[in-house]
């Protein structure tokens, strides 16, 4: 029985601790569907910020790891995203270059370009209702 107890009890601080970071990291919002990992990720390093900022003194650590995430965390989340507004634009380049290729090399796939505008669009759908 009191192990029983001991473990209620470490669950229920470790959700006191885990609870409000994790609520608190939902602060980063993708505006594409296809940047939604790298928010997972930004805020997975926001998150564990917190979570060692919150232990205290029981990790002692020579640098200041809250620091490094808080920074780190919103960088992954929205300029490292940005890498997805490249590849959709290098996409949609190569599918409107892609008929005068085709017909230059007679290739005779004349529906790729349409295909890659399609995935190009994809990756620009919106996750908010209206695209900022």
């Amino acid at each position: 029985m009191k192990k029983l107890i001991s473990v209620g009890v470490a669950l229920a601080l470790l959700t006191m601790v885990v609870v409000p970071g994790a609520v608190a990291a939902q602060d980063i919002e993708p505006d594409t569907y296809s940047k939604i990992p790298f928010a997972i990720v930004g805020s997975g390093i926001v998150l564990v910020g917190q979570i060692v900022d919150a232990m205290g003194d029981t990790i002692d650590l020579p640098f200041d790891i809250v620091a490094i995430t808080e920074l780190v965390g919103p960088w992954t989340a929205e300029d490292l995203a940005w890498s997805v507004d490249m590849l959709a634009w290098g996409v949609n380049l190569f599918g409107e270059l892609w008929p005068t290729l085709d017909e230059m090399l007679g290739i005779g796939y004349e529906d790729l370009g349409d295909v890659m505008v399609d995935v190009a669009d994809g990756l620009r759908e919106c996750w908010v209702d209206v695209c900022p």
